[in-house]
């Protein structure tokens, strides 16, 4: 990037995107920069250009959005007010390397019934944990089968297609009681759904920081 203008890495746009809850549509609109172009660079296919870079770093930093750190030890907050607050309550900074060594090596069962590309899945590699993606209760539970052994939580949205994630975490609490499970809602009357043991929930958008506290323990 051109001296002079301000960097910003690939697992930088993935944190901040899951910081203020945007898709990649969202974040291109904002910017005024192809999503392809973006998820060319978030994925490490696409190095960019200073201009589209610095345009999506602007959008993101209008959304609240406070980039962190050097070389390696990178990563990104939200201001403590302004409109970002109201989709992610206090602050966040993920530095690289930093406070994730705990996790690593721990996988993660990820179980995302949508078409868009995981959130869940960048913000947990970004903490160290390795992924497993399932697309359904059903293909979650076949995974389960075959590795359990090597999974410590499992991280589900609450309504999906079919069976949905509190049926999803009594079968994992009465068939692997060891696995963690954590659901994901948007939905204020899920709250309020009774879980079994091994299960906690956490509303949407997401406290990266409470994804962090609550998959550790796993």
């Amino acid at each position: 990037m051109q001296k002079g203008i301000e960097t910003v890495t690939p697992a930088q746009v993935r944190m901040a995107r899951a910081a203020v809850n945007w898709s990649l549509d969202q974040l291109a609109q904002a910017a005024g920069v192809h999503r392809n172009t973006i998820h060319n660079f978030e994925t490490g296919r696409y190095s960019g250009s200073p201009e589209k870079l610095r345009a999506v770093r602007l959008a993101l930093q209008k959304a609240g959005v406070e980039f962190i750190g050097e070389a390696k030890n990178v990563g990104v907050r939200l201001h403590a007010s302004g409109g970002a607050e109201k989709n992610l309550a206090g602050s966040l900074a993920l530095a690289g390397t930093a406070g994730a060594a705990a996790v690593v090596g721990q996988s993660v069962l990820v179980v995302n019934s949508t078409k868009d590309p995981s959130l869940a899945r960048s913000i947990l590699e970004e903490l160290r944990f390795n992924v497993i993606e399932a697309e359904s209760g059903e293909e979650a539970l076949i995974i389960l089968q075959e590795q359990a052994l090597n999974l410590s939580a499992v991280f589900s949205d609450v309504m999906m297609p079919g069976m949905d994630g509190v049926v999803l975490a009594n079968i994992v609490m009465k068939t692997w009681p060891a696995i963690k499970v954590v659901l994901s809602t948007g939905a204020a009357s899920v709250m309020d759904r009774q879980l079994p043991p091994n299960t906690e929930m956490i509303s949407k958008p997401w406290r990266i920081s409470e994804i962090f506290r609550l998959l550790k323990s796993a």
